[in-house]
């Protein structure tokens, strides 16, 4: 993307866009990383991965939310600078993260984190 012939606002402008464009991007990355390597038992655990902007959001959602459709609604509204949060309520989040199903030994976080950094070279 250069800016040959084009007005610096205008360049700026699309470089702001392609930066969101990828934050969206990689954020839904990261939750389709984190639905997929979530260990299911009931469902409930996959399908309360959330995603916020600006601030943590601390409640929780049931089994037939769908963790990627909501993350998606909230991809298009993250602009350049905003702090994006995904997380799961779930009391039992942590035990899985430290390993506790042999579906998931290494965790799901911490897995996609390192996934993720590799990919887009974080």
């Amino acid at each position: 993307m250069g800016w040959k012939g084009k007005k610096p606002t205008d360049f700026s402008v699309a470089v702001v866009k392609g930066a969101e464009k990828l934050i969206q991007k990689i954020t839904m990355h990261t939750v389709q990383s984190l639905v997929v390597s979530s260990p299911v038992d009931t469902g409930a655990y996959r399908a309360s991965h959330i995603v916020s902007i600006g601030s943590g959001n601390f409640g929780k959602r049931g089994p037939e939310t769908n963790a990627v459709q909501d993350a998606a609604v909230q991809a298009v509204r993250i602009k350049l600078g905003n702090l994006v949060y995904i997380q799961n309520n779930l009391a039992y989040a942590e035990r899985l993260e430290n390993g506790w199903s042999d579906q998931a030994p290494q965790g799901i976080y911490s897995t996609t984190f390192n996934f993720i950094s590799q990919k887009y070279g974080g």
